[in-house]
């Protein structure tokens, strides 16, 4: 009998390249500087969850407050760019390793049309939670609930209960500081997460680092430290797959101020 893994992964620059927000400011015409300065600001007064910045923006920014509709959110998903190995990833997940079946989960502060957009066709939309909104005349008026900071907390153990699995069983991807909150938690409970981001921060809190711009690549933790596999049992996992490891470095950092 194959164990469960409840596998659950961020979105914005985890499985894509970057920000649906930056996309979505674009059409709106409004530049990436402006963005970033908005973003700075919200942040500055802590008047939201780390995560939930852009929908703040959508509902209370004049530059969006009602120029925001759910086809405009759609068209904007349709431009995000994936990462490579998506598609693989899903299936390879879909399908379990040895003796591990995965479940699959994406939780994500974006908006979930964006994300249910730009994965269409290769994950189902029922395993989605983003932010979602209320509409009147298709045109955004309110945040019904966002997937930001703690609140994927919430979403995480409301997942464990309804896939029936034990909380050492949970594995958690991200890239940032919106994934602290749900790290710690899961850590704390001995599961297992995984960052695609450099950032210092998240290698004190995550079990791996994992640099690439292919997702495949965080496979290889969990083929690594929960399947036992070494490094040659690895090569050829994804040899076997038309993915030959080109370069695999691995090395712990040390980040030192001195005066």
């Amino acid at each position: 009998m194959k164990k469960k893994i409840l596998f659950v992964s961020d979105f914005d620059k985890t499985l894509s390249t970057g920000d649906v927000g930056y996309i979505l400011s674009e059409k709106l015409g409004i530049s990436a500087e402006q963005f970033d300065q908005k973003i700075e600001e919200i942040k500055r007064r802590n008047i939201v969850q780390l995560g939930g910045e852009l929908a703040h923006l959508i509902i209370r920014d004049s530059d969006y407050v009602g120029k925001v509709s759910k086809d405009l959110l759609y068209e904007a998903g349709k431009e995000v760019e994936l990462k490579k190995g998506v598609p693989e990833l899903i299936n390879i997940l879909a399908e379990g390793v040895d003796k591990y079946s995965f479940s699959m989960h994406i939780v994500s502060a974006a908006p979930k049309e964006c994300v249910e957009k730009a994965v269409e066709g290769i994950f189902p939309a029922e395993n989605i939670y983003g932010t979602n909104f209320t509409y009147k005349n298709g045109i955004v008026q309110d945040v019904e609930r966002t997937n930001a900071g703690h609140a994927k907390v919430s979403t995480i153990d409301m997942l464990k209960l309804k896939e029936n699995v034990t909380r050492d069983a949970i594995i958690y991807v991200g890239d940032g500081s919106s994934d602290i909150h749900v790290m710690l938690h899961i850590m704390s409970y001995n599961g297992y997460t995984i960052t695609v981001s450099p950032a210092p921060y998240m290698g004190h809190i995550c079990r791996r680092s994992v640099i690439s711009d292919n997702v495949l690549a965080i496979l290889v933790p969990i083929l690594q430290d929960l399947l036992k596999y070494d490094q040659e049992k690895i090569r050829e996992f994804f040899e076997k797959r038309g993915h030959a490891i080109l370069e695999w470095n691995r090395a712990d950092t040390e980040w030192l101020d001195i005066d």
